[in-house]
């Protein structure tokens, strides 16, 4: 019998988009890797409940996780999706002021744009009128490497390289015990499956916080306060007014209601911000009133009856506001890693992020 005889090398908590992308990127460097997931299918979350924007990494404080890994994973989102025939849009993005005051105010978004090697245009309002007429502002930051890709494609094609590895995913299956023992990962499934793994990944979004309580030998304290963010989406039902992205300035929890392109062509404004406990998402209707005083600012033809209620999302907030992966040197427990926060730019930089948490992967299985 070989000793500490595992059932896997590594198992990855969560199909979504990030759960996908560690799992691919383990699998290319030719190690066993499982998938497990709770729902019926793959990026039933906060990776099928967004904007699907390819951002730049303009607002990160430099030398964090979101603005080396966002950066990173721009031109890497668009060269995967480019080779794959995944549908995308690099339409750039304007952050639009209204006023002087909120001029200073793009002055200091430009500023830690410059840290992060991100060049903002500045555009002012007769130069706003010839690209975007419509648009009402009074200056604005132009992005051209923004722009919003096909998630659902994205994922698609992750779990396709998955698989060619022969990696495995598994749904209908949640994880509800962890424990460490003579350097393997034990954990069980819906309660009576029991099985090992030398490294056990958390990338179980909204639920992993919950997932790492369940963590036996976890110093509890390492969990970060997790605040749900609810935002909802509209959409417009008349032709989009824009070509580009249109984003207000930026919020405490989000970049405030925006307007963004779909893969169609259709506009859609949001998320909306709202602080929740549970996760639910209908859209209620009497929102309409906040997103058209909101869009009415930069887009004085909207009204009630040009959008239509269309579908939410939640995302992880962290104190910090930054992504939170945590492996052995911080929690003490061998082949377990914990991600928290992972909200936007999320998508953006999930090719970079699977690399990296791989690259732990690979240090630990040496």
């Amino acid at each position: 019998m070989i000793k500490n005889k595992t059932d896997f090398q590594c198992v990855v908590v969560g199909a979504g988009v990030i759960g996908l992308s560690v799992a691919r990127s383990i699998a290319k460097k030719n190690k066993n890797v499982l998938v497990l997931e709770k729902n019926h299918k793959f990026g039933q979350e906060t990776s099928s409940r967004n904007s699907g924007v390819v951002h730049a990494g303009i607002y990160y404080p430099k030398n964090s996780l979101k603005a080396q890994l966002c950066v990173k994973g721009n031109s890497e989102i668009y060269s995967y999706a480019q080779k794959r025939g995944i549908k995308f849009n690099k339409c750039g993005k304007l952050i639009i002021a209204n006023n002087p005051f909120e001029e200073k105010i793009l002055s200091k978004i430009k500023k830690n744009a410059d840290k992060n090697g991100i060049f903002l245009k500045y555009k002012n309002y007769k130069t706003l009128k010839k690209i975007e007429p419509n648009l009402k502002c009074y200056s604005a930051l132009y992005s051209k490497t923004s722009g919003i890709v096909d998630s659902q494609d994205l994922m698609i094609n992750f779990i396709a390289d998955i698989e060619k590895k022969r990696g495995e995913l598994v749904f209908n299956s949640k994880v509800d015990y962890i424990h460490e023992e003579n350097e393997k990962i034990k954990f069980s499934i819906n309660k009576n499956n029991f099985f090992s793994t030398r490294i056990l990944i958390n990338c179980s979004g909204l639920q992993s916080h919950i997932l790492a309580s369940k963590i036996e030998k976890l110093n509890k304290k390492l969990i970060p306060k997790i605040t749900f963010v609810k935002g909802s989406y509209m959409k417009l039902s008349s032709r989009s007014p824009f070509k580009r992205l249109i984003y207000p300035l930026p919020t405490k929890y989000g970049l405030g209601i925006h307007s963004t392109l779909n893969i169609e062509g259709q506009t859609i404004f949001g998320p909306d911000e709202e602080i929740v406990k549970k996760i639910n998402y209908n859209v209620i209707e009497r929102k309409k009133t906040k997103f058209v005083k909101s869009i009415k600012k930069f887009w004085p033809a909207i009204s009630k009856e040009l959008i239509t209620c269309d579908y939410s999302g939640i995302r992880t907030k962290v104190q910090k506001n930054d992504f939170v992966i945590q492996d052995h040197s911080i929690h003490n427990i061998k082949g377990l890693i914990n991600l928290f926060g992972m909200d936007s730019p999320g998508l953006t930089s999930s090719i970079p992020i699977g690399e990296y948490i791989a690259n732990k992967c690979m240090n630990f299985l040496k």
